[in-house]
């Protein structure tokens, strides 16, 4: 039963690393164009429902983003508006969350930001977050919620109209 159980924690993304930025450590140096292949819509699940991912190709140096996640039940939990854009010589994520009413998460101005830690030819790792393609279509990110609990997504390339079912 102890492997059935590992079997498939590891299956949901569970062994995907989430890597810190070291105290007072300067993110390194990278250019937006390095992620690009994050860019295109990504449906699956997370955090007990479905999940939805669209990122725009880079523009201007920048990508931007949007995800929708839904409870267990298919109702609308919340949105993110993230960017990943230059910051210094690096790049960072910037993202801000709302409420299926648009009601913000963060303050007028305020966004979580994650830095970068490092960039591998299939991850992104940020501060917290971290993003690596899975095989030719698939797409698994990790996110640490709070000082001890994580995220994961397990998502794939999306086909046309494909999204979120109606609950």
């Amino acid at each position: 039963m102890l492997i059935a159980i590992a079997a498939a924690a590891l299956a949901a993304g569970q062994d995907l690393e989430i890597r810190s930025l070291a105290a007072g450590a300067a993110s390194p140096p990278a250019r937006v164009e390095e992620v690009a292949w994050l860019a295109g819509r990504w449906v699956g699940e997370g955090l007990g429902g479905c999940s939805e991912e669209n990122l725009a190709p880079p523009v201007g140096d920048q990508m931007m983003g949007m995800f929708r996640q839904t409870k267990p039940d298919g109702s609308l939990w919340f949105y993110e508006f993230y960017t990943i854009a230059p910051k210094g010589d690096s790049i960072a994520m910037r993202i801000k969350h709302f409420n299926p009413d648009m009601s913000a998460w963060e303050e007028k101005d305020g966004f979580i930001e994650f830095a970068l830690v490092a960039v591998e030819e299939r991850a992104v790792y940020f501060d917290g977050l971290t993003y690596a393609l899975d095989g030719e279509k698939g797409l698994k990110a990790a996110v640490r919620i709070g000082a001890s609990d994580r995220g994961v997504f397990t998502l794939r390339k999306a086909e046309k109209g494909e999204g979120c079912p109606a609950p």
